[in-house]
């Protein structure tokens, strides 16, 4: 059962549905497309798909035009278009869909000198009632705050997952001068980026999502998503007065002066409100403001305006003091945008430069007024956000952790180095996991492949480092792992108090280790910075904004797409901004011209055929695949193969032995038991002439443990994919528990006209022994192989999901269970810890 208690001015009565009716729940469809010729202004749909073509390859003048001369002399359909202006012209007859960027230019004295600088903006508010006018996107918008209580079998447990489940969108509602206002919740993004097509150019793009928006839609990459709406620019350094505390401040005041004209459109409007008639023809009253900020700890010190990490207080959230950093247990009195402007607004009542300068500095604030005490109900310093991609997977591992194990290793000598890299050379592949070959001596500048690897280094080193041996490289090795701990509750897509207490207890057992392994290690390295303080605010912010996602950095970089793949000629470098924005704006009409088309497409199709569905089911290797259940499909059919022949082929192979007859025994069993009857009433009997045919890929679906929806895991069982042979594991439902096993071989085999999908598998329950301190260590699910030969067939019905198991290398036959290959997996296996009495 969820039960949902709705913000007071909403009107809406507290409802309990039940499970199923709530995550069943979509919103209505939208209307029917009105427009008969959706690619206007375009003078036909060719023309549109041409210019679309055009602008996603990026051609030049020259070679659209050479382009079109060749189409022209073979066009078996109108096309009209005739060069390149052309295409120029009607992209800009459709630019009025969507609000057009506007360039402003600004003054900054510095020095008793005038700079200008070019700021290029979309109105946020234009922007938003693009959306809130959309057919499409408007039956998905909530407008009012939620608090979401599942039940568990005794209690009702809050849960938080999109921002109007958490608690300061509720505040924010509840803030609202007018019952019937509604709040319009910005995320905005803000990152310099450089652009790939020459290596030194940089560019300061602004992100905007609409915190109203479901996170499928919200980060998605469609017109709901993530949105290019602000181009900064970038003060170039003078090495005159390069770090003097006049010029920090000087580009302090351009970056709020610029984000000041990007706010114009919403500031008024968050005080006043605003009425906008919607896509259902409903007028409803908005109050924007900004839910988030989603920004690297640089950025996030400008947007706050304090003075970085050597500073008295570096947190843009609390006043921690620099030396208390690494305190991350202890919390200290929290910033708000009230209590900086009147500390500003005193510093700036004395009289002596020498008085205000210490007042600032002893809260490490800059004297430059903020561009976000524009927007009424908004706090910076509340707004700012944890970011798992800068904050871990770029900063705390990549940076600290990670660097200090690899010179740790590398001190040990080159022999461990090596194993560690085979090792993880032999991790098993794993969709959406980068697989690595080494990375002892290598770094790197993505994120995500940081994440895999502090997702896999225990599993790859534990059997390498001895605990008596490798004193320091074992303890930070118990360290990186309970880091993992909090990544991983971290990236939970649904959060509970629950997974929060565990969280918390995560924070407070790595900051113990790592005090211990700080302690005797004489490195001199420093663990009070500020990204390791951040977990200070993480759960916190989680109560306040919902599930990390919702302020990710790493969702914004999707958008950078059609910047970082422009290029243009060195000769235009002044101009890059406006070339930038400009065709960002034509890839967001031809995306709209897009969807108008393919609406009504549909709506032709549906008219002809009533029963037509649009969308196609693109998963690979499903050619001739074999609907079994909702549960499972299998792909990948191989041609149809005698029982002779299969075992034959499989002749020096164990795990194949008397294959025939133990599959005539195993569906002889198992039929009765799931009531389908024996053919005659006998026991089966295959002939060495019939026939089973190999699947050697099987799409599982399960229900996720964190947020209940389907989640699905895509599952190889062949000799060779990717010139790899890949046998994935699985996690099995028997009759008497749960248990991990190893596909052997997926197939399918017909009995009494009934077709049957079955599984060889080979199972790991054989016996491990007692839970050793290391185990306890690490938190290792160990698992053992039972003989090669006593490999079992079991109905793929019984495969709960995919799993991930990483060879010890140590002890001949244990496998480990990688509980970190999604967030699922991580609490199905804290689950069976608790359930097995593991004290970790």
């Amino acid at each position: 059962m969820i039960s949902g208690q709705y913000h007071p001015r909403s009107g809406i009565p507290t409802k309990t549905d039940h499970f199923a009716d709530f995550r069943c729940n979509t919103a209505a469809p939208s209307l029917a497309p009105e427009n008969t010729t959706p690619w206007e202004p375009f003078s036909s749909r060719i023309d549109f798909d041409f210019a679309e073509l055009i602008l996603k390859a990026n051609l030049t003048k020259l070679q659209t035009n050479e382009l079109i001369g060749l189409i022209r002399r073979a066009a078996l359909e109108r096309f009209s278009v005739t060069d390149y202006d052309g295409i120029c012209k009607l992209w800009d007859a459709a630019s009025s869909r969507h609000a057009k960027f506007k360039k402003e230019v600004i003054s900054v004295p510095h020095r008793d000198q005038e700079h200008n600088f070019d700021v290029w903006y979309r109105p946020l508010w234009d922007w938003a009632c693009d959306l809130l006018k959309d057919p499409r996107l408007g039956p998905h918008f909530v407008f009012n705050a939620q608090r979401l209580y599942k039940f568990d079998g005794q209690n009702f447990v809050r849960f938080f997952d999109e921002p109007w489940t958490a608690n300061a969108f509720w505040d924010c509602q509840s803030s609202l001068p007018k019952d019937e206002g509604k709040p319009f919740a910005f995320i905005i993004y803000a990152d310099k980026a450089k652009l790939s097509s020459f290596g030194r150019q940089k560019a300061y793009p602004i992100i905007a999502r609409c915190a109203n928006l479901p996170v499928g839609i919200r980060n998605g990459e469609g017109f709901g998503g993530g949105r290019l709406v602000g181009w900064l620019p970038i003060v170039e350094e003078d090495r005159k007065y390069s770090g003097t505390q006049s010029f920090v401040n000087f580009k302090n005041v351009v970056w709020h002066k610029s984000f000041k004209r990007l706010l114009k459109s919403i500031a008024l409007l968050s005080k006043t409100g605003c009425w906008v008639m919607c896509w259902d023809n409903i007028k409803r009253l908005f109050y924007p403001l900004i839910l988030i900020l989603s920004a690297d700890y640089e950025e996030q010190c400008v947007m706050a305006l304090i003075r970085g990490t050597k500073c008295k207080c570096p947190c843009p959230v609390c006043l921690v003091p620099r030396e208390e950093l690494g305190n991350v247990l202890t919390s200290y009195p929290l910033r708000t945008s009230a209590s900086v402007q009147a500390t500003i607004t005193e510093a700036r009542s004395f009289s002596q430069q020498e008085d205000k300068e210490k007042l600032l500095m002893s809260q490490g604030l800059r004297d430059v007024d903020n561009a976000f005490s524009d927007v009424a109900h908004t706090d910076v310093h509340s707004a700012v956000s944890f970011d798992r991609l800068h904050v871990n997977n770029e900063g705390n591992f990549s940076d600290h952790l990670w660097t200090q194990f690899q010179e740790h290793i590398k001190s040990v000598g080159r022999q461990i180095q090596s194993e560690i890299d085979v090792h993880f050379d032999s991790m098993p592949r794993w969709r959406n996991i980068n697989h690595f070959k080494h990375v002892m001596d290598i770094s790197f500048s993505d994120g995500s492949k940081y994440e895999d690897i502090s997702k896999l280094i225990v599993f790859a080193a534990h059997d390498v480092i001895d605990r008596g041996t490798h004193t320091l490289p074992y303890l930070l090795l118990r360290c990186i792992r309970e880091y993992v701990n909090i990544d991983m509750y971290a990236a939970l897509e649904v959060h509970t108090s629950e997974t929060i207490a565990a969280g918390c207890l995560a924070i407070t057992e790595f900051t113990q280790l790592l005090e211990r392994y700080s302690t005797k290690d004489d490195s001199g390295k420093n663990w009070a910075y500020p990204k390791r303080h951040a977990y200070a605010h993480l759960f916190d912010d989680i109560e306040a904004k919902g599930a990390t996602r919702n302020t990710n950095t790493k969702q914004n970089e999707k958008c950078h797409g059609p910047i970082r793949r422009i290029y243009l000629r060195r000769t235009n470098f002044k101009n890059i901004a406006e070339q930038v924005l400009r065709l960002n704006h034509r890839f967001l009409i031809a995306h709209s011209i897009r969807l108008d088309i393919e609406d009504y497409d549909d709506l032709i199709a549906s008219q002809k055929d009533p029963l037509y569905l649009s969308g196609a089911d693109n998963d690979e290797d499903l050619d001739n695949d074999l609907d079994v259940t909702l549960h499972v499909k299998l792909g990948a059919a191989q041609n149809e193969q005698t029982f002779a022949a299969l075992e034959q082929e499989h002749a020096s192979d164990n795990a194949f032995n008397r294959f025939r007859i133990k599959l005539a025994n195993f569906l002889s069993d198992s039929l009765p038991a799931h009531g389908i009857p024996l053919p005659g009433g006998k026991r089966i009997k295959f002939m060495p002439d019939e026939t089973v045919t190999e699947h050697r890929f099987v799409k599982v679906n399960y229900e996720s443990i964190v947020d209940w929806r389907t989640a699905t895991d895509y599952l190889r069982c062949s000799p060779s994919f990717h010139n790899f042979p890949r046998y994935d594991c699985i996690i099995l439902q028997t009759q008497a528990r749960v248990i991990f096993g190893r596909l052997l071989m997926l197939f399918t085999c017909v009995v009494d006209g009934q077709t049957h999908p079955v599984a060889l598998v080979h199972p790991y329950d054989a016996l491990v022994g007692q839970h050793s301190l290391k185990d306890k260590h690490f938190q290792f699910w160990r698992v053992h192989q039972r003989p090669r030969i006593s490999s079992e067939f079991f109905s793929v019905h019984s495969i709960i999901r995919g799993a991930a198991l990483a060879e010890d290398h140590s002890i001949q036959g244990d496998y480990l269970v990688i509980d970190t290959i999604d967030t699922d997996m991580f609490l199905r296996m804290k689950v069976m810890h608790k359930s097995a009495g593991h004290v970790e």
